[in-house]
């Protein structure tokens, strides 16, 4: 159950989550500017330490759901396929971070991002931060737990 197509949507997922959205591939260039203050807003909120955060999250809960589904020993070589695949994702940082910053530029002016980036310096922003990776582990398991739900066939509310 937990086989190729499970890792490619975890992958996708982590995607979607690292920026809050999908975007295009290839986007257009964006106002320099715009630009540097993207990356001002992504350092100020420690976007990388959150893009691995988020990994260990997704890992912990992909094995968690391979051991329920596959049980231990098929959720260890699971588990090592899901660390080699975000690691060979992971390789790619750098050029994922930069179009972070344009998919971010294009959407907002520099003014924007600056009083985006001076609410994450302010105490409230900055215990925003702080809480960031907690929030990011509890909503986890309650992705976790519906995932859980989902994959036993339980009634959906919808219906």
């Amino acid at each position: 159950m937990f086989g190729r197509s499970a890792l490619r949507l975890v992958v996708c997922i982590a995607g979607i989550l690292a920026t809050g959205y999908a975007c295009a591939e290839d986007a257009p260039a964006a106002d320099p500017a715009r630009v540097a203050a993207a990356k001002e807003l992504m350092d100020v909120t420690g976007m990388t330490k959150q893009m691995d955060g988020m990994i260990a999250v997704m890992g912990q809960g992909f094995r968690t759901g391979a051991r329920e589904s596959a049980g231990s020993a098929a959720a260890e070589s699971i588990g090592k396929e899901f660390d080699q695949h975000m690691q060979r994702m992971m390789s790619y940082r750098d050029q994922m971070l930069e179009e972070f910053a344009v998919v971010y530029a294009q959407r907002f002016t520099v003014d924007e991002l600056k009083a985006v980036i001076d609410f994450y310096k302010s105490p409230t922003g900055q215990k925003f931060i702080a809480a960031s990776p907690e929030l990011m582990q509890a909503g986890a398991q309650i992705g976790i737990k519906y995932s859980q739900k989902a994959l036993q066939g339980g009634d959906s509310p919808d219906k």
